[in-house]
């Protein structure tokens, strides 16, 4: 009887091809794809890692006639921190992503309750703060950011002249390209008593408490 082919684990394939060379060739990952064809995506990704790996000039050559145990663990150590890495990237890229959503959505009765969330008496500054303003104050910031449930460094990413291309508007008018102005011209151009411009330049001396 004949007995059944031993099926190679990925670990001892994986294993296989580390030890076959003391770095990757395109002939050596296309002989292990072939080889191994249920795991050719996972040899690809190894050998793109391994391959970034040695072009590390922290990592010193290693010769492959006496490839150590160390040397196995440290390339385990960069591939796993490699992957840690872009997990957190993508993740904060999905935080950003979120975050400029939030800001897309703000309009109409949602516009007003941010206004108010921030101390604002009425939307037209919450509009500028969205589009305009080049220098929101860190209080601002805050607020909005706590109202919005939103990361504060990614918000101040999301709002201002960069992005207003980007906004949604209900009216079927398209607005103006906006115009660059500070807190304190967009402060004073409103349509608000003495003393209420006071209390909102004030917000630009409030150290940021978050």
């Amino acid at each position: 009887m004949t007995s059944p082919i031993h099926r190679l684990s990925l670990e001892e394939v994986l294993d296989e091809f580390f030890f076959s060379a003391d770095k990757p060739s395109p002939d050596m990952v296309l002989r292990a794809c072939e080889a191994h064809p249920e795991y050719r995506e996972d040899i690809l990704e190894f050998a793109a890692l391994w391959s970034a790996y040695e072009a590390s000039p922290e990592v010193p050559a290693t010769d492959v006639a006496g490839v150590s145990e160390e040397s196995v663990s440290r390339l385990q150590s960069y591939v796993l921190n490699q992957v840690h890495e872009i997990d957190g990237k993508s993740e904060q890229a999905s935080d950003l992503e979120a975050t400029k959503r939030a800001v897309s959505a703000l309009a109409g009765s949602k516009l007003g309750r941010a206004a108010a969330a921030v101390g604002f008496a009425s939307s037209l500054l919450m509009t500028k703060v969205l589009t305009t303003i080049t220098n929101v104050p860190p209080r601002v910031i805050r607020d909005l950011a706590k109202h919005m449930n939103v990361p504060p460094t990614d918000l101040r990413q999301c709002i201002g002249p960069q992005f207003a291309g980007t906004r949604n508007y209900s009216s079927t008018r398209q607005p103006d390209a906006p115009g660059l102005e500070t807190w304190e011209s967009a402060v004073c151009s409103l349509s608000v008593s003495e003393d209420e411009k006071k209390r909102l330049l004030g917000f630009q001396t409030e150290e940021d408490a978050s």
